[in-house]
């Protein structure tokens, strides 16, 4: 028995060495497990040594970066006053994606634009061209779904800036009429404009790791118009565009 005893010591002091080099090496994720078995005669242990092998797993995430943008808009401004016709502009942003967590990705994006759209004369029944510009910082919480990166169904507000309503040929079309017969709008009336608006974006964005395709709606909660009828009444009016665009991602 003392030479069992004396072994038995002899075992423990290896477990316990071996024990403390396998926590120094946790990082490696390769365990090994020591068990140790009594014989049957209480003389003799057996030494097992069972080794597991757990390989390190990472999510490895696309985002993180940043990208240039360019998108065709489709402009309209709903109104009760005048009656607008849909025109197509551009718009080009600055932007950058990150993780927010294993379902969510962060945008924060700031772009200038210049919106086209049209409205009719009143006598003539010409289409007057018009146009406005500006700039919108957006901040979007994109869904990942199934957890992909290589598409989201995104949404959250914009601060959109904007100059007054332009008219293309401003000499001719200044004065005007559109809108309604009884109650008509001076269209140098219909260009005054809040310069601030909240705008509220719902889309999606799909494509690989540098690329990626984007379509979103975009709506403005504040009345955009600020001018008269010549009646005096308020003219109301609501922004809203879609953009069809892409990102290429550094």
């Amino acid at each position: 028995m003392k030479n069992s005893f004396l072994v038995f010591l002899v075992v423990l002091a290896m477990n316990k060495a071996l024990a403390q080099d396998q926590f120094d090496n946790l990082s490696t994720l390769d365990h090994s497990i020591f068990e140790v078995n009594e014989s049957v005669n209480d003389d003799v242990f057996i030494v097992e040594e069972l080794t597991i092998n757990a390989p390190a797993t990472r999510k490895y995430s696309y985002n993180n970066r940043i990208g240039l943008g360019g998108d065709a808009t489709f402009f309209n401004i709903d109104s009760d006053n005048v009656e607008v016709t849909q025109g197509t502009g551009w718009s080009a942003s600055l932007e950058t994606r990150g993780d927010f967590r294993d379902d969510f990705d962060m945008i924060y994006s700031i772009g200038i634009f210049n919106h086209n759209f049209s409205v009719n004369e009143n006598i003539t029944n010409d289409q007057i061209d018009m146009s406005v510009i500006g700039a919108e910082v957006k901040f979007l919480l994109a869904w990942k779904i199934a957890q992909s990166d290589f598409f989201s169904i995104e949404a959250g507000p914009a601060l959109q800036l904007n100059g007054e309503l332009k008219i293309d040929d401003e000499d001719r079309y200044e004065n005007s009429f559109t809108g309604g017969v009884v109650n008509p709008v001076i269209l140098k009336d219909f260009q005054e404009t809040s310069p601030i608006n909240v705008n509220g974006i719902i889309g999606f964005s799909g494509g690989a790791r540098n690329f990626r395709v984007t379509a979103h709606y975009h709506y403005s909660f504040i009345d955009a118009l600020a001018g008269t009828t010549v009646a005096g009444d308020n003219i109301d009016g609501n922004f809203s565009f879609i953009s069809v665009g892409a990102r290429l991602y550094f």
